[in-house]
C-alpha cells in the first residue's frame, strides 16, 4: 500500500507540471472510486478526451422507439450482419448519449433515474442478444470502444450500473474484442484502446502494460504495414494509406500518449519522434488548408465529406502538447485547418519522393502538387466492402492541383472517373475492376522519381494489360518553384475505345470563368464541351494550363450528376449534382505512338499575367521521347532528365550518357540527383560533361548494389571542375 501511495504522489506531481489543459478543465471527481490511483486518473483522462453533451431532443429522439419490457430499440434491425454502416450498433451509440447525458450536470437527464434504468436494460439487453456483424471492424473495435467509454463515464453517475453486468460485459469485451498483438497499424491500435479501457475499470496492471506496449509498438519504420522507411504509411499489404488508416493509427497514439504523459506510461522519446516526423513531414502535409489530397485516403475517397480533415487539429492540438519543441509548427497547422489562417500559411517549399509507396508531393506556399503511381512493389487502391467501386484508374499517375485546397471536395458522385486528373486511360464504360479488390498490386517495374528536397523529376512506365485496358504510356513530371511540367510519350492502347489524357477534372470556380486563348485570340468557354485544335492555354481558377506543344485538347464546363451510392453503396441513392471544370488530351482511338505536353502554373489570376508568363516562360521541354523525357529550367539553370533505357543526351555542350533506366537532376554548377524508378540495385554510370566546369566528360559510378528497403532513394553527387 505505502509503495502504490509513493507512485500515486509521484504520477500525480508529474501530471500536475505538465501543466496540462485537461487537468484544468477537469470535471467533477468520481465520488464512487474508493481510492484514487493510476487507474483513476487514466479513466479521468479518458472521460474529459470524450466528454459531450448530448442535446435533450437528441435524446428525447431516441427513447421514441425505446422498448420499456426488454431495453431494445424498435428501429434497430439486430440481425442485420452488413459489412458497412452495421445497424445494430446504433444501440450501442445510443445508450452511449443516455450514459453522457445521465452523468453530465446541467443536462436536461442528469441524475435521471428513468433514463439510468434505460441504460441498465438496454446493456442487460446487449449482452443477452450479443449482435455481431461479418465485418470483424465492428465487433473487435467500434463495439468495445464505445462500451469501454461508456461504462468509464457511468463510474461517475449518482447510481451505478450493477457490479454483475458491468463484469459480464467487459468479460465479453476481452473474450470477442480481439488481441491487438494479432494486427498490425491503426488496427492494432485501435483495438488495444478497448484493452486500455477495460483494464482500467477492472484495475487490471498486467492487461494495462500489454495494451500500451501495442500501442507504442507499430511506431517503428517496417517494410510490412504502417509507418515506412520513406516516411509514408502502409495498411493493407503495400497500400499507401497516408489518410484513413493513417488518421486511425494517429488518433489512437496521439489518444494514449495524451493519457500517458508525465506518467511511467508515457510515451517513449525515440518514438514520439517518428510520431512528430510524421505528422508533420507526411500526414499534414498532405491536407491544404483543411482539405486532405484525395488519392491519400485508400477507398474512404468515396465517403461524403472525407477530405474535410479539420477534425484533425485535434492530433496537432495533442502533439504541441507532448512535443512543446515542435510547438509552433502544430499551431501553424491548427491555424490552417480552423480557418484562422489561409491555405499558403507557414508552408515552405519542399519537394518529397516516396519511393516506398510510389507517391510524390511538391509543395509550395502558392500550390500543392502531387502524384500517385502503382508499381509490382505496391497495391492499387483498393474497392472493398462494397466502397470506392470506380477507383480503377486512381493509381495511375493521378494528381492533385490544388491552391485552396477545396478544389474536389463533394466532387466524387459526379466524376467522370475515366477522367481522373493526370491520368492516362481509355474512356470505358462500365469503369473496370481490379481482380482482386484488396491487395492487388501494380503492373509497372518503373515507377519512381528524384529529388533533392525542393525539385523533382518523378516517372511512370504505365503499361496495363488487366481488364480489356490494354494501355501503356510513358509518363513524367518535372516540379520547379512555379510551374509542373507534365509530359507523355509512346501512347500505346488496344482498347474499345477512345483514349484520353485529362490534366484536370474539378470543381468549377465560384466566378465560373474559363479563359482559352487559341491564336491571338482569348475566348470565354461557354456552359458545354468544346473541341480546341492546339490552344495555347487554358486559364480556370487561377490555375494557368499551357499547351507548348500543342495537341487535340478539349475543355468542358458543364454540370455533371451521380448518387454516392455510384461509388458507394453504404451511402445515400440520392442524386447530387456539381458544376465541374474538365480539361483533357484526346488522342483518339487506339493511338499508336501518341504524346501529350503541358505545363501547369498556379497563381495566374488574369490573361495578362498568363500572357506575361507564356513569353518568359522559363522551362524549355526538350525531349519527349519513349527513350528519354528532358525539361530545362533556365532560370534555376536545372535540368530534369528520365532515361528509360540506356543511352545519352546531348544539347549544345551538355552531354549526358547512363548506362542503365534512372531519373537525373543535374545542376549546371556540378550537382547531380539521381534516382532507380526500377528499383533494380544496380550500379549506374553515368557520364557528364558540363561547359561550365570542364571541356572533358567525367564519369560517375553510382552504387545501388544492396540498398535494400533504400534502393528507391535519392543519391546526391558532385561533379568536379576540370582542374580538380
Amino acid at each position: 500500500m505505502k509503495k502504490r501511495i509513493l507512485n500515486l504522489a509521484i504520477l500525480l506531481l508529474a501530471w500536475l507540471a505538465t501543466g496540462s489543459q485537461l487537468w484544468a478543465q477537469q470535471t467533477a471527481p468520481n465520488n464512487n472510486a474508493s481510492e484514487s490511483n493510476e487507474f483513476q486518473l487514466l479513466m479521468q483522462k479518458i472521460r474529459q478526451d470524450f466528454a459531450v453533451n448530448p442535446p435533450a431532443e437528441e435524446i428525447e429522439e431516441a427513447l421514441k422507439t425505446y422498448k420499456q419490457d426488454d431495453g431494445s430499440f424498435t428501429d434497430v434491425d439486430y440481425a442485420s450482419i452488413q459489412r458497412t454502416n452495421w445497424p445494430p450498433l446504433l444501440h450501442i451509440d445510443r445508450l452511449y448519449d443516455f450514459a453522457f447525458a445521465y452523468t453530465t450536470p446541467g443536462n436536461k437527464y442528469y441524475e435521471n433515474e428513468a433514463l439510468f434504468d434505460k441504460i441498465v436494460k438496454g446493456l442487460e439487453y446487449w449482452y443477452e442478444r450479443n449482435p455481431w456483424c461479418h465485418n470483424w471492424w465492428y465487433n473487435q473495435i467500434a463495439e468495445p470502444q464505445r462500451i469501454g467509454i461508456m461504462l468509464i463515464q457511468l463510474r461517475t453517475g449518482k447510481k451505478q450500473i450493477p457490479a454483475e453486468l458491468e463484469t459480464k460485459t467487459l468479460e465479453r469485451v476481452r473474450k470477442d474484442g480481439g488481441h491487438p498483438a494479432k494486427w498490425t497499424g491503426a488496427n492494432r491500435t485501435d483495438i488495444a484502446l478497448h484493452w486500455i479501457y477495460r483494464s482500467c475499470l477492472t484495475e487490471n496492471e498486467t492487461d494495462l502494460a500489454l495494451a500500451l506496449d501495442n500501442v507504442y509498438n507499430p511506431i517503428v519504420y517496417t517494410t510490412k504495414e504502417g509507418f515506412q522507411h520513406d516516411n509514408s504509411y502502409f495498411q493493407h499489404g503495400r497500400q499507401l494509406y497516408i489518410g484513413g488508416y493513417g488518421d486511425e493509427i494517429l488518433k489512437g497514439i496521439t489518444q494514449v500518449a495524451t493519457y500517458t504523459q508525465g506518467t511511467r506510461f508515457a510515451i517513449p522519446e525515440e518514438k514520439l519522434a517518428l510520431l512528430s516526423k510524421f505528422m508533420r513531414e507526411t500526414y499534414y502535409a498532405t491536407i491544404r488548408g483543411r482539405h486532405m489530397l484525395f488519392d491519400v485516403l485508400g477507398r474512404g475517397v468515396s465517403r461524403p465529406r472525407i477530405t474535410d480533415k479539420s477534425r484533425t487539429a485535434l492530433f496537432a492540438r495533442r502533439m504541441a502538447q507532448l512535443e512543446p519543441a515542435y510547438a509552433a509548427e502544430f499551431e501553424a497547422i491548427i491555424a490552417r485547418l480552423e480557418g484562422k489562417e489561409n491555405a499558403a500559411y507557414a508552408l515552405t517549399p519542399k519537394h518529397t519522393h516516396y519511393y516506398r509507396g510510389d507517391y510524390t508531393l511538391h509543395i509550395r506556399p502558392h500550390y500543392t502538387f502531387d502524384v500517385r503511381m502503382v508499381s509490382t512493389r505496391t497495391a492499387r487502391c483498393e474497392y472493398g466492402n462494397g466502397e470506392n467501386l470506380k477507383t480503377y484508374f486512381m493509381s495511375d499517375g493521378c494528381t492533385n492541383i490544388v491552391t485552396g485546397g477545396d478544389e474536389y471536395f463533394g466532387i466524387f458522385p459526379v466524376w467522370n472517373w475515366t477522367r481522373i486528373p493526370g491520368t492516362t486511360a481509355p474512356q470505358l464504360s462500365p469503369i473496370p475492376m481490379a481482380p482482386n479488390d484488396w491487395q492487388m498490386p501494380g503492373s509497372s517495374t518503373f515507377a519512381g522519381g528524384v529529388s533533392d528536397s525542393l525539385y523533382g523529376v518523378s516517372a511512370y512506365a504505365y503499361n496495363d494489360t488487366l481488364t480489356g485496358v490494354h494501355t501503356a504510356a510513358r509518363k513524367a513530371w518535372f516540379f520547379f518553384d512555379d510551374e509542373v511540367v507534365c509530359l507523355g510519350t509512346d501512347i500505346r492502347s488496344s482498347a474499345q475505345a477512345e483514349v484520353n489524357t485529362t490534366v484536370n477534372q474539378c470543381l468549377l470556380s465560384q466566378d465560373k470563368q474559363v479563359l482559352v486563348r487559341v491564336g491571338k485570340s482569348v475566348i470565354g468557354q461557354e456552359p458545354a464541351t468544346a473541341d480546341y485544335r492546339s490552344p495555347q492555354w487554358v486559364l480556370h481558377n487561377n490555375v494557368a494550363y499551357l499547351f507548348p506543344n500543342g495537341g487535340q485538347v478539349s475543355v468542358s464546363k458543364q454540370t455533371q450528376s451521380g448518387t454516392w451510392y455510384d461509388i458507394n453503396h453504404t451511402a445515400t441513392k440520392d442524386e447530387v449534382s456539381q458544376e465541374v471544370f474538365t480539361l483533357n488530351f484526346d488522342h483518339g482511338m487506339q493511338p499508336s505512338g501518341a504524346d501529350y505536353a503541358y505545363i501547369v502554373v498556379p497563381g495566374k489570376r488574369t490573361a495578362a499575367e498568363v500572357e506575361a508568363y507564356r513569353k518568359q516562360c522559363p522551362v524549355s521541354i526538350v525531349s519527349n521521347t519513349p527513350q528519354m523525357q528532358v525539361v530545362r529550367n533556365k532560370a534555376l539553370k536545372l535540368w530534369g532528365m528520365v532515361f528509360y533505357t540506356a543511352g545519352s543526351f546531348k544539347h549544345k555542350e551538355l552531354q549526358v550518357t547512363v548506362d542503365h533506366p534512372c531519373t537525373l537532376l543535374i545542376k549546371e554548377d556540378g550537382t547531380l540527383h539521381i534516382a532507380d524508378p526500377g528499383q533494380k540495385q544496380e550500379e549506374i554510370l553515368v557520364g557528364l560533361r558540363l561547359p561550365s566546369l570542364s571541356k572533358k566528360t567525367t564519369t560517375l559510378r553510382c552504387n545501388f548494389k544492396d540498398s535494400g528497403i533504400q534502393a528507391g532513394a535519392t543519391k546526391a553527387y558532385r561533379f568536379h571542375t576540370e582542374a580538380n
